[in-house]
């Protein structure tokens, strides 16, 4: 039975998480891709060793059959007769975890448990996963797996967990070494994803598009995922991978106008404007009030030779927020000033 836990991206729902058109350019922002969670618990692993005491024997039977606390004194009973037992500790660690015993303690016996047998890659994870939890760690964990990866080189589970703890800190390139030396071992759309987003936030979009498609590609029915993944490969320039990631999201869930305009924007860098715009249209039936929709489709409109429809919605764009910066934008357009890159604006 497996007892260890590592990092799972549970919120984007792989194994269980405004826009920037500027004279008609039309890629989003990169900002607050996507969050994933802290390492959670998995019915986890058994110690690499095999130990011929009846009591640990006994034990583990009893965490395979749900019953940690009927387990826990006997293996408090082997860990007094043999305190340097690192089975003992790590599996009195897991049914410590598991009968929501004192967290001190339960981190206590991992670390017990790695000491007398450094190769216990089971209780690294376990620990690992505890230096990650909020408030994270991160520094402790990369400390720990660093030194489980001493003992237990290339192992991919805990690569991945020092790649997450790397993208806790912004050390990104670190983070992409980590999780590039996982993926032959564990190549799946968690981990593509998350090398995906290491290489985005790293400044490498464009390297991060095949990783991000490849994880994309499993996401049957997770329309927010896939909105955001779809703003992430426009900025690697894949504009008809967001499109059609884009298509899944609003055929899952059609009702988020933000989704059309950034639909919207990579079909512009297609050159289907008259297609751009009535996405912008779509946004603006869905929220009337949606300033960003407004700017867009005034620019688009204004692309297709459109002057007095474009100027009217540039005008309705600075009726509905004056001190915005779309709005501020949108009166320089109608002045005639030079038009600048708007930041990332909010519905």
């Amino acid at each position: 039975m497996k007892m260890a836990r590592w990092v799972s991206l549970g919120v984007l729902s792989l194994s269980s998480s405004a826009l920037g058109l500027a004279a008609c350019s039309a890629t989003p922002p990169a900002e607050d891709p996507l969050m994933a969670d802290p390492p959670v618990t998995s019915a986890s692993t058994a110690p690499a060793t095999s130990s011929k005491n009846p009591d640990l024997v006994k034990g583990e039977l009893l965490l395979q059959a749900g019953k940690p606390g009927e387990a826990l004194p006997l293996f408090k009973a082997v860990l007094t007769a043999d305190p340097k037992s690192a089975e003992a500790a790590f599996y009195m660690a897991v049914a410590t975890e598991q009968t929501q015993g004192d967290p001190k303690e339960v981190e206590r016996l991992y670390k017990q448990a790695i000491t007398f047998d450094p190769k216990l890659v089971d209780a690294a994870l376990n620990l690992g996963a505890i230096y990650l939890a909020e408030p994270a760690r991160p520094d402790e964990a990369i400390a720990m797996l660093d030194k489980a990866l001493a003992h237990s080189p290339g192992d991919p589970k805990l690569l991945i967990n020092l790649g997450y703890a790397y993208s806790l800190k912004k050390e990104h390139a670190k983070a992409v070494k980590a999780l590039q030396g996982a993926l032959p071992n564990e190549d799946t759309s968690e981990v593509r994803l998350m090398l995906g987003m290491a290489l985005f936030d790293g400044g490498k979009q464009k390297e991060a598009v095949p990783h991000l498609l490849k994880a994309a590609s499993t996401m049957k029915d997770d329309a927010p995922t896939l909105a955001t993944v779809a703003r992430m490969v426009a900025f690697g320039e894949a504009f008809e991978d967001c499109v059609k990631l884009l298509d899944r999201a609003i055929k899952l869930k059609g009702d988020d106008p933000e989704w059309y305009v950034r639909r919207g924007t990579c079909k512009h860098e297609l050159g289907k404007e008259k297609e751009a715009g009535e996405d912008f249209q779509a946004a603006i039936k869905l929220e009337p009030k949606f300033q960003a929709a407004h700017y867009y489709l005034a620019m688009s409109l204004l692309a297709q030779g459109r002057g007095t429809d474009g100027r009217l919605e540039l005008k309705k764009t600075w009726e509905l927020g004056k001190d915005t910066k779309l709005g501020k934008l949108a009166k320089d357009k109608l002045e005639g000033k030079a038009p600048k890159k708007p930041d990332a604006p909010k519905k």
